[in-house]
């Protein structure tokens, strides 16, 4: 048997064999990719949760890290070393340094115009310390209290944000929302807090002073 013969129907079958394999194989090899790619489009999209809203400043203020005006670091005693704490004190020192400049400035008008007549026999204004106090009328007290119980009513409201004030999320110690001339600004709040420092190291001068030496800081009187 002549074996040339059958050698070539036996490479026509193996030819027709791969060529057959090479046609189905790329269907075979990228079936699985496929499939994977339509899930992978089904599958819906999780949305990753929204970040928190970042605290108000009054929750992270610390001394030092010039987030109030007139922060100058200074808290040897670390009585402010918590933003609860800072927030307190810098409302104490707010309200009292409005006060102490209302009164440096008042004090010595008191003793010039002698208003009302309240001088003590040696030209001395009215206070704890130099007496006369009881010579004032009471209507004045009165109105001093109620103006007093509305600022501070005000306020409360502002700093805890009753549900009648609109509390800004900026919020700070000493905000009341009170800018008729619209002057707010950062080196405002500087000049307020170091004046009122000034004004009660002043007041307290005054009272001092006068209880000690008997006599007046302004002997001028202009209605004497």
């Amino acid at each position: 048997v002549d074996l040339h013969y059958l050698r070539i129907p036996v490479m026509a079958l193996s030819f027709a064999s791969s060529t057959l394999a090479f046609n189905i194989a790329p269907s075979a090899v990228f079936a699985p990719s496929r499939l994977a790619a339509v899930r992978m489009q089904e599958a819906a999209p999780v949305d990753a949760p929204p970040a928190p809203p970042p605290l108000p400043k009054i929750k992270t203020m610390m001394v030092g890290d010039g987030t109030l005006a007139g922060d100058m670091g200074f808290d040897p005693l670390q009585l402010a070393d918590s933003p609860d704490k800072l927030a307190f004190y810098r409302e104490a020192e707010v309200k009292h340094a409005r006060l102490a400049m209302l009164a440096a400035f008042g004090w010595p008008v008191s003793e010039i115009t002698n208003f009302g007549g309240l001088l003590n026999g040696d030209g001395r204004a009215p206070s704890l310390l130099n007496g006369g106090l009881g010579n004032v009328n009471g209507v004045y007290w009165g109105a001093v209290v109620a103006l007093a119980v509305y600022w501070e009513k005000f306020g409360l409201d502002q700093q805890f944000g009753s549900k009648d004030v609109s509390k800004s999320p900026d919020y700070l110690p000493g905000m009341l929302g009170f800018d008729p001339l619209g002057a707010d600004s950062q080196g405002m709040r500087a000049a307020e807090i170091t004046n009122g420092r000034v004004a009660m190291v002043a007041i307290t001068v005054f009272a001092l002073e006068e209880a000690l030496t008997r006599a007046p800081i302004f002997p001028i009187n202009l209605l004497h």
